[in-house]
């Protein structure tokens, strides 16, 4: 008979977290100062309790499967809480903080321009972690004081204990190869004369794109459909088709000298906002009053 565990087993999880984070079990058994066998039999013991296999090994490698990268994302908050527990309940929140944690939207994530923040990196007393998740769960986390600052495209969901600051702008541009220069003129109808590589339909920048063909009355061949920025890269330096894409992309594409600007497509731009707990006055207050 099989013994099953009733309950989760933190131990069991702290051990396939350190794995997880070292990448092999003798990385986290030297970490941990436990033999190898013993971390083995733990992460067993978790699999069984979960009844899915968190690991699969390829080429002597450890991999995490999709349960497992699921998993993780849980072990990585809760061992962040309990280390901010710890430091709480033995009254160590009145020290000065030694980090600033920045929180920034899928959404934003691929708009943002991470130069707003490279400025912190020079504080040689302070740590700068950056963290990307759903808004409503950054907030929360803002909320708790467990992040600094917020960055995301609207004041919406914010509560009466927080401050917004417009600190920006995200700007959407037509990017091509240096080829296509002549469809500058007569920008955007003129796009309906050469082939576009759109996005799937898991991105948000699809059905805006959509839109904006629609109001302009703009129908290109579409050649094909993908999400990632090396393709989208790839198939614009090619001269395939023009694409349309964020400025934090655009600045990247525009370095290969064969790629051009098109031109702005106005109807996508959005607003940055930073988002802070109105009682703070740490460096992520000092970079919003600088960007403002």
């Amino acid at each position: 008979m099989r013994f099953t565990m009733e309950r989760l087993n933190f131990n069991h999880l702290y051990y396939f977290y350190i794995v997880a984070k070292e990448g092999s079990i003798k990385a986290a058994s030297e970490k941990l100062f436990v033999s190898q066998p013993t971390i083995s039999d733990q992460i067993k013991l978790l699999e069984e309790y979960f009844d899915c296999s968190l690991f699969e090994r390829r080429n002597r490698s450890l991999f995490l499967t999709t349960e497992g990268e699921f998993a993780l994302n849980y072990a990585e908050g809760i061992f962040t809480q309990g280390r901010e527990l710890t430091r709480r309940l033995r009254n160590q929140i009145q020290l000065p903080k030694k980090s600033i944690d920045i929180g920034v939207t899928h959404f934003m994530s691929h708009h943002f321009l991470y130069e707003t923040i490279l400025p912190l990196f020079n504080q040689d007393e302070i740590v700068v972690n950056v963290k990307e998740g759903q808004k409503h769960l950054l907030l929360a986390d803002l909320e708790e004081e467990n992040l600094d600052i917020v960055f995301t495209d609207g004041q919406d969901l914010t509560s009466g204990s927080m401050s917004s600051y417009r600190v920006g702008a995200n700007k959407t541009y037509v990017v091509a190869h240096k080829k296509y220069q002549k469809y500058r003129r007569g920008f955007p109808e003129s796009l309906g004369k050469i082939p576009f590589f759109n996005y799937t339909k898991n991105s948000y920048l699809k059905y805006e794109i959509e839109l904006f063909f629609s109001k302009n009355s703009i129908t290109p061949k579409i050649i094909g459909e993908g999400d990632e920025r090396d393709l989208l890269e790839m198939v614009t330096a090619q001269g395939l088709a023009f694409t349309i894409v964020p400025e934090a992309a655009k600045k990247k594409f525009c370095a290969n000298k064969n790629i051009i600007v098109l031109g702005e497509v106005e109807e996508l731009q959005t607003s940055v906002w930073g988002i802070i707990k109105k009682n703070y006055n740490g460096y992520g207050y000092q970079l919003l009053k600088n960007k403002l």
